[in-house]
């Protein structure tokens, strides 16, 4: 039994609706062969009509100056005469019959040129629909995808560093409630992981770089000394890199560019490698109406 996928269900609507728009199109080239069958025998049978008239005519011409009577040749144009109204009668029928055959199978093909008009205006329709299904979704995304990441940057330099205290110690969330007492944020670092690796292993190569360089020209003084001893807790690297106890306050650091440039970079590049498994995992966001009401929780993507 054929399983029914997505993807098979839209290749069988295209299939359905390439059948029948070929069934139409056959039915109309099957209609205008046979319109075109019926207008060739209705115009052979007035040619017929036609050349058996002249015949009468002739016949009644010739039989009326015939100035011997009794003869086989007036027995035969008589025949012509006679037998003319009869004959005009049965050829009259059949171009008649003809005609009426004709302009059935015109209505016919006009029904079915219109169906394919309107079949076609309809496929149109639904194209474009789904187009704009597509796009509208995609636009939403990119919007979602933007906001996101513009969030998570925000978070990272500005609300996950408040997670580590005056000591130094890293907490496991941190409340952040609006002036009027309305709105609340609570941000939670259990699920904050490195996932890219390669900005991780640039960053301690700088901050290395950056030891390296400052160890060969001046002794560390005690303010250098606690700088590197932070950096040594960065990260805990296993199989990939994942967060140490240091990382929050490294990441609060003011570092000048001009004057520590690959710390700076160090700690760009860790911000940018900082992501969460899941969004709502480490932010809750909520509202309340009035100060003694209860918190309610604002939804999230």
């Amino acid at each position: 039994m054929k399983t029914l996928t997505p993807t098979n269900a839209r290749k069988e609507a295209k299939m359905g609706v390439k059948t029948r728009l070929d069934g139409i199109r056959r039915a109309i080239k099957a209609g205008e062969k046979e319109l075109e069958k019926l207008v060739r025998k209705e115009k052979r049978s007035r040619e017929i009509w036609t050349k058996a008239y002249m015949v009468f005519i002739k016949a009644g011409e010739i039989l009326a100056q015939l100035k011997v009577r009794g003869t086989k040749k007036e027995e035969a144009l008589r025949k012509v005469v006679l037998s003319w109204r009869t004959r005009t009668v049965e050829l009259t029928q059949e171009r008649d019959e003809l005609r009426a055959r004709i302009r059935e199978a015109e209505e016919k093909l006009q029904k079915q040129r219109i169906a394919l008009a309107q079949f076609v205006e309809q496929t149109v329709g639904l194209t474009r629909a789904t187009d704009e299904i597509v796009n509208q979704v995609f636009v939403y995304n990119d919007a979602v995808v933007q906001s996101g990441q513009k969030r998570e940057g925000y978070l990272t330099a500005h609300v996950f560093s408040r997670l580590v205290d005056d000591q130094g110690n890293l907490r496991s969330q941190i409340t952040f409630d609006s002036s009027d007492g309305l709105r609340r944020v609570v941000a939670m670092v259990n699920t904050m992981t490195i996932v890219r690796s390669d900005l991780a292993d640039e960053a301690m190569k700088q901050i290395q770089q950056f030891f390296g360089r400052f160890q060969q020209t001046t002794p560390m003084d005690a303010t250098m000394q606690a700088l590197y001893d932070l950096t040594k807790k960065l990260l805990v690297e296993k199989i990939s890199h994942k967060v140490g106890p240091d990382l929050y306050r490294f990441l609060a650091v003011d570092f000048d560019p001009a004057t520590l440039p690959e710390l700076a970079l160090a700690q760009r590049l860790l911000r940018e490698s900082i992501r969460s498994e899941k969004t709502t995992s480490y932010i809750r966001l909520y509202e309340r109406l009035n100060r003694t009401s209860k918190w309610m929780p604002v939804r999230q993507i």
